[in-house]
């Protein structure tokens, strides 16, 4: 499934595979980026991804940021993944979410000021990428990746029953802490 999205003067393209074929991350990295100049790519763990909101509120931090004086790193994409991984240090961000050989379950997610150019991408990303898309590999979708996803991000069980809105699913108090450990990105400065 194709999922394209306007943010603020951005296209947010948010692909996700499995039974990916990535033997050579970096250099599957620069094949997706050779694609064209106007796109801005990573590749990420999509077992770390807390749904489409959690993609959808990084993106929109991180162009922020990055249009600003929080800006932490040369580029955008990188700036992204900081937001996405809800971590401070850029070597910090890669080791938690980056892609290596032995992942199969992979996200690609892009930004671009040019729809055309995230359109583009999107028809070349399958063949580069390899495996099936499964969109459904974002989502929250079972108990167990609630479970990574709270030991990976630091969320306690106590902070989740805290948290929690009356009749709110796990899921949806995960996504909004979540979100929130990145949002607090730009206020502990």
């Amino acid at each position: 499934m194709l999922l394209i999205e306007e943010i603020d003067d951005y296209y947010l393209l948010s692909l996700a595979f499995a039974k990916a074929k990535v033997s050579d991350p970096e250099q599957t990295l620069r094949q997706l980026r050779s694609i064209n100049n106007q796109t801005e790519v990573q590749l990420v763990r999509a077992d770390l991804i807390a749904g489409p909101e959690h993609l959808q509120f990084a993106a929109r931090n991180a162009i922020c940021s990055f249009k600003g004086a929080r800006r932490r790193s040369k580029s955008l994409a990188v700036e992204f993944l900081l937001y996405i991984s809800c971590q401070r240090q850029i070597a910090k961000a890669i080791k938690f979410l980056g892609v290596d050989s032995d992942d199969s379950r992979i996200a690609l997610v892009a930004l671009s000021n040019s729809k055309d150019a995230t359109q583009e991408l999107d028809r070349h990303a399958k063949s580069v990428v390899g495996g099936e898309e499964d969109y459904g590999l974002i989502e929250i979708g079972s108990k167990q990746k609630i479970a990574e996803l709270q030991r990976s991000y630091g969320v306690a069980d106590t902070e989740m029953e805290a948290a929690r809105l009356e009749g709110e699913t796990d899921s949806s108090v995960l996504k909004r802490l979540i979100v929130e450990r990145s949002a607090l990105l730009d206020i502990e400065d």
